[in-house]
């Protein structure tokens, strides 16, 4: 058969979602031209099949052909985060940024692990270098934010935030920094408002419910609105024990006891973990003295 209607063929069930079969077709036009573009999109599939030896196997084939190709740098990478094995990951990523400064990808992944491996300065540097390459990556802009949230500059997080908003005002979790930032900038009904649209968007973020209902509790003391909050949380997301757990806390603060025990017993049974923590709340140190509670936690 001809390489041309093999890639053909290839790129058809490829488009249709049957990578197995695209993988077949791609394979056999390897036997009649076995080029570095070919290679890398034999890769790409048996990475998207999550069978990463052979996605490394046809990378190294590029690099045998090309020691300066950028993009099976790259690839390797990919596979080596996907595994969480930063380091090599890293050298990858690298690689790829020396044989194209401006792979502003591999620049945000790299950011990404010096993120999660906490070394904050090199994550900024490199969310910087891809807004420097690419001033409309939204996500760089939204982790950059969350970055500087966490280090307690709420105002460059809000103008990040509001950047990003710019480019893509569709996306959830923008809303849900946006209302982090604006409750710690004590702007409550533009975090409530926030937190509201991020809902509108996605409900299958648990922690949008559980910080808007926090607002409700902490901030403007309303409980029974908080536990609305809490419940319609916890109907989407069953599984979720820190939901449960403030939840009790919000039934407690409206002296319903038999609710809040309850609520306590299922997010234990979630996650046996908040037992040694609600033993030392300083919120439920009343609830602790109740004939209930020990009946429940303590004489069982």
């Amino acid at each position: 058969m001809e390489y041309h209607y093999l890639i053909t063929k290839a790129k058809a069930y490829y488009d249709e979602g049957e990578l197995k079969e695209s993988l077949n077709y791609f394979l056999e036009a390897e036997k009649l031209n076995s080029n570095n573009d070919l290679l890398i999109e034999i890769a790409l599939i048996f990475d998207e099949l999550k069978d990463y030896e052979s996605a490394k196997k046809y990378y190294y084939k590029v690099l045998d052909n090309d020691i300066n190709n950028s993009v099976a740098y790259y690839g390797l990478a990919t596979i080596f985060d996907n595994l969480e094995e930063y380091d090599e990951a890293i050298a990858f990523y690298k690689e790829a940024i020396k044989f194209d400064t401006n792979y502003y990808q591999a620049h945000f992944f790299l950011a990404n692990i010096y993120d999660i491996k906490e070394e904050i300065n090199l994550a900024i540097f490199h969310y910087q270098k891809v807004l420097e390459i690419n001033p409309r990556y939204f996500y760089a802009y939204l982790n950059l934010g969350a970055i500087y949230e966490n280090l307690k500059n709420d105002k460059e997080a809000l103008k990040l935030f509001n950047m990003a908003k710019e480019i893509d005002d569709s996306n959830h979790l923008l809303y849900f920094n946006l209302g982090v930032v604006y409750r710690k900038l004590k702007q409550i009904e533009l975090s409530i408002g926030c937190y509201y649209k991020s809902l509108s968007l996605s409900k299958k973020h648990p922690p949008t419910f559980l910080n808007l209902a926090i607002i409700y509790k902490d901030e403007l003391k309303d409980l029974n609105k908080a536990i609305d909050v809490y419940t319609m949380g916890i109907s989407l997301h069953p599984c979720e024990a820190v939901l449960f757990y403030n939840r009790a806390c919000a039934y407690f603060l409206v002296n319903d006891i038999e609710k809040a025990i309850a609520d306590l017993a299922k997010a234990i049974s979630i996650d046996k973990s908040l037992f040694a923590f609600m033993q030392v709340d300083k919120e439920l140190a009343p609830l602790r003295k109740t004939t209930l509670y020990h009946q429940t936690f303590i004489n069982n």
